[in-house]
């Protein structure tokens, strides 16, 4: 009886997170498609962020869901240099300060980087 309240939880979190899917059987994720953060009024171009490349550095979703991000997108609110500045978005760990894997992530306040996120 227990197995079956498991399942239909997983499958109830799997309907609410919408692209996330759970693996029948397993905690494993599926890595959602990269989107754009549409370009904003100063901004030098669109933003693409790319779940699979941060994936790659951090094996845990959690490690920025939750704590900086809300799953469901468009629900954290509107990602700006200065909130990023502030420590906020993706300004948590691209701050010139956190390692991941032993090397220092790139801060979003090196304008020779704006071109690793801005693209036209």
């Amino acid at each position: 009886m227990r197995q079956t309240r498991l399942g239909t939880l997983v499958l109830v979190v799997g309907l609410a997170l919408g692209p996330l899917t759970f693996a029948p059987g397993a905690a494993q994720v599926k890595t959602p498609p990269d989107f754009v953060f549409e370009q904003g009024k100063d901004a030098p171009g669109p933003v693409t962020f790319s779940h699979e490349k941060h994936k790659e550095k951090v094996d845990k979703c959690t490690v920025c869901h939750t704590k900086v991000f809300k799953f469901k997108r468009g629900t954290s609110g509107t990602p700006t240099m200065a909130a990023m500045k502030e420590g906020k978005f993706c300004g948590a760990c691209h701050d010139g300060k956190t390692e991941v894997g032993g090397k220092v992530v790139f801060t979003t306040d090196d304008k020779a980087n704006c071109e690793r996120c801005h693209r036209k």
